[in-house]
């Protein structure tokens, strides 16, 4: 690791460890403060906050009485929480969530397909979406259920938030893969019986276009890489979900995807994604203030080449 990397790390970890002392409502409110700040300071996020929601609010997706901006306002509260509970875990671990997170629905079908990845050894794969705090959920369920997880996601390119990435999704004893040409690890985690965790509600612009499936009424770019993965090597495909409710945070774990009846090959992966969609899109219904709206998930290649600021 080059030297300079180090002490940016060593001055990271000095200033965020006061902040990982606060009491829990001091911390939550300083980090909601921060997101409600970050919504007004930060314009192109905005802009496209509130582009996707009003897009989507009109295709009949989202409540048609609901307030966008206001949605938007507490969507990037959320995040200011997730990042000081994400900043409490790196430093203290989850004993301050004690008590705190609990899976609402769905324990006994995953313990069930647990039981059965372990037997089979086949693996799990976990999706899931920008929605709670996804990260304290990863940490969560790897530390209930005594069997750790490997997540799947993308690099800034950024030296330093990379490293402090990779050093809070590794904390408890997690694996950390890059997107970028890991799919024979990502095969290796699933043939040898283990968790593999990985998002499914961003956008794929890049090398592999992906497939265009809806998603909250509208076609969006989809990967379908870790599906296909899954598919050929056996493994059960779960969706988990997440909610904060004041300073409590609530898991719901969907039964195992089961295969697509009569279809096989590309049409089988495509209508596992589009389901995924429909189930996401249907959680974010209920919930909307916290997805991660600031992403540009219904851009496509075509626009964005035309105009790489377009949010669609």
């Amino acid at each position: 690791m080059p030297f300079v990397l180090k002490i940016q790390l060593i001055l990271a970890d000095i200033l965020t460890w006061p902040l990982a002392w606060l009491p829990t409502w001091l911390g939550l409110a300083f980090g909601a403060a921060g997101g409600r700040l970050a919504f007004h300071l930060s314009a192109k996020r905005r802009r496209i906050a509130l582009g996707n929601m009003e897009m989507i609010q009109a295709n009949g997706s989202l409540p048609p009485g609901m307030n966008a901006g206001a949605t938007a306002r507490e969507a990037f509260a959320n995040l200011g929480r997730s990042a000081w509970e994400a900043i409490c875990f790196y430093h203290r671990g989850l004993a301050p969530f004690a008590g705190r997170i609990a899976i609402e629905e769905g324990r006994e079908a995953f313990e069930a397909a647990l039981a059965e990845a372990r037997q089979s050894g086949r693996g799990l794969l976990l999706v899931t979406g920008h929605m709670g705090n996804w990260e304290l959920m990863c940490q969560y369920l790897a530390a209930e259920f005594g069997q750790k997880l490997t997540v799947v996601g993308r690099t800034s390119g950024k030296p330093l938030a990379d490293a402090l990435t990779e050093r809070f999704r590794t904390k408890s004893g997690n694996a950390f893969i890059s997107k970028k040409d890991g799919a024979r690890d990502m095969i290796r985690v699933l043939k040898s019986g283990g968790l593999l965790g990985t998002m499914i509600d961003q956008a794929t612009i890049g090398d592999h276009a992906g497939a265009f499936i809806p998603f909250m009424g509208r076609g969006a770019t989809t990967n379908l890489g870790p599906l296909r993965l899954a598919r050929r090597g056996g493994a059960a495909i779960v969706l988990m979900l997440s909610r904060r409710e004041g300073r409590r945070h609530y898991l719901k774990i969907l039964p195992p995807l089961p295969p697509p009846a009569r279809l096989e090959g590309e049409d089988a992966l495509t209508a596992d994604a589009a389901r995924l969609n429909e189930w996401l899109g249907d959680y974010i219904q209920q919930y909307p203030d916290q997805w991660m709206w600031g992403h540009r998930r219904w851009k496509t290649r075509k626009k964005v080449r035309e105009n790489p600021e377009s949010i669609i």
